[in-house]
């Protein structure tokens, strides 16, 4: 169950924020082009294809563990967070390049780890059963984060479908909650790589 509440929170984070809500973050607190806010919301999906391969080597040559690398990857995403949530608009869009390539290694690179955690976490012939169990729990975490921070976002004072810094900033208090959860729930976890 760990394993189930990290890729909630974690794919919850990811879809919930890289899926709808950064988009219109970038737009109406940094006031960026679309083509601009496009091309650092890129910079997840970048992130992505350079941590899933990045973090696997490192979790079984550097590391020889899943748990390390996992705990590693929570941690700065919850530190990405706590970022988003203090300086909701004193971010330059040079930092948010960087913040949002960190989100892609750590918050969507690292489920390759995640994932393979799961395969391992049970015999070989329920390996695809388990992984497929624990793929629900991304868009799960997505079905409740993409909506929750709308009513948030509501409830903060939008008008219509504008929000203020200080709108998105309680907002990014959730997804910094939910990287707490995930961390913690890392804690939690069995170390599989020599199973």
């Amino acid at each position: 169950w760990p394993l189930a509440v990290w890729f909630f929170c974690t794919g919850g984070i990811l879809f919930g924020f890289g899926g709808l809500w950064a988009g219109p973050y970038l737009l109406q607190v940094y006031g960026l082009s679309k083509a601009y806010a496009g091309n650092i919301l890129m910079m997840i999906a970048v992130g992505m294809i350079v941590g899933g391969p990045s973090l696997s080597y490192l979790s079984e040559k550097v590391f020889r563990g899943r748990k390390p690398i996992l705990l590693i990857s929570s941690s700065i995403v919850t530190a990405i967070w706590l970022l988003f949530v203090f300086l909701v608009d004193g971010l330059s869009p040079a930092f948010l390049y960087g913040l949002f390539f960190l989100l892609g290694i750590f918050a969507s690179g690292i489920v390759a780890v995640g994932f393979t955690t799961a395969k391992e976490l049970f015999p070989a012939q329920i390996a695809g059963t388990s992984t497929g169990m624990v793929n629900l729990f991304p868009f799960a975490g997505a079905a409740l984060f993409q909506p929750l921070i709308g009513l948030v976002l509501d409830y903060s004072g939008g008008v219509g479908s504008m929000y203020s810094p200080e709108a998105y900033r309680i907002s990014f208090v959730v997804f910094l909650l939910a990287a707490v959860v995930a961390l913690i729930s890392v804690l939690f976890m069995k170390e599989t790589l020599s199973q």
